[in-house]
């Protein structure tokens, strides 16, 4: 028997539906709200540690942290170390942490279409794919691995590995790769992981390198996604494989690249402990950097320095 709707109820129904919505809307601006004013504070003290001058705007404060970006064609490995004590050292690790840029992130779901792992040294890629081995044996799973790679030729000192030296007795190893894009296709094979997620389809995405200011450009990630996106994936789950400091940022550029219809999450395993404060401070910055343009305006330029630091009342 049909269900007959009195208009009158459907009318409050709808009404009450907007106003339900309408908060939902005010409680997440509120929220935003609250994450641009943790964020502030935290930065804002960071740089005061590190005695970096800087206005209480968000907008200052992301501008003053562009101090620890790299210089054009300079690597991470290749960042000078910083003249400060221990004390500010460690407290520099506590406040980078409350950032999220320390501790391991885990992944969030269980079942992705896309396993989106980012290219880095040989060792760097290594530890990626150990960590979404060990993420496969605890029950996550994708349908197709894509190395977001590129042509960078392989330095020996910080891309060496045992698992990448060819082996005399070895028919099924070549020669040794000579960019990020041949150790990765090699690490495929020769890394240790479960069978069923190396059977699993597998893209290289071997992105060129750029001529820019006289100086060759390896392509960063954003060029890695650009390079994908032309191969026109189909839109759905991604989950982006990275390591500490890199995983705010890469996970940032790569929400911003991947069309509409592309959720993004992310597994971050901890950072190598060779890794020095100078390459965290420039893994923050540039995470800034390409945040910033997605923060709204006022956020941008409210002046924090009456904030309430986080968990304080």
């Amino acid at each position: 028997m049909p269900v007959r709707i009195n208009q009158f109820n459907y009318q409050w129904f709808l009404v009450g539906t907007l106003m339900y919505l309408s908060m939902l809307s005010q409680a997440h601006a509120v929220d935003q709200k609250q994450n641009y004013q943790a964020l502030s504070f935290t930065l804002s003290e960071l740089l005061t540690e590190l005695n970096i001058p800087h206005a209480p705007t968000l907008d200052s404060i992301i501008n003053a942290s562009q101090v620890w970006r790299r210089k054009p064609g300079q690597e991470r490995w290749e960042l000078p170390t910083l003249n400060i004590s221990k004390t500010q050292k460690d407290r520099a690790f506590e406040l980078l942490d409350q950032l999220g840029l320390v501790s391991p992130a885990r992944p969030p779901n269980k079942q992705y279409d896309y396993a989106l792992l980012l290219g880095a040294t040989a060792p760097g890629m290594k530890r990626r794919l150990d960590y979404l081995a060990y993420w496969w044996n605890q029950g996550i799973r994708f349908k197709r691995l894509i190395f977001l790679v590129g042509q960078r030729p392989l330095n020996p000192g910080i891309d060496y590995l045992d698992i990448l030296t060819r082996k005399p007795d070895d028919q099924n190893l070549g020669q040794l790769p000579f960019t990020e894009t041949e150790a990765a296709i090699m690490l495929h094979q020769l890394a240790p992981m479960p069978e069923a997620m190396r059977d699993m389809p597998v893209e290289f995405i071997d992105t060129p390198r750029n001529w820019r200011n006289r100086l060759w450009h390896r392509p960063n990630t954003r060029d890695t996604l650009k390079q994908w996106i032309k191969v026109e994936p189909l839109p759905g789950t991604a989950l982006v494989i990275s390591d500490q400091p890199h995983g705010a940022y890469q996970k940032e550029v790569v929400r911003q690249e991947l069309p509409v219809g592309f959720s993004v999450d992310l597994a971050a395993g901890p950072a190598d402990p060779a890794t020095t404060l100078p390459i965290y401070l420039d893994a923050l910055a540039l995470w800034l950097y390409n945040l910033k343009p997605f923060i709204p305006s006022t956020e941008l330029t409210t002046p924090s320095k009456t904030l309430t630091p986080p968990g304080r009342h």
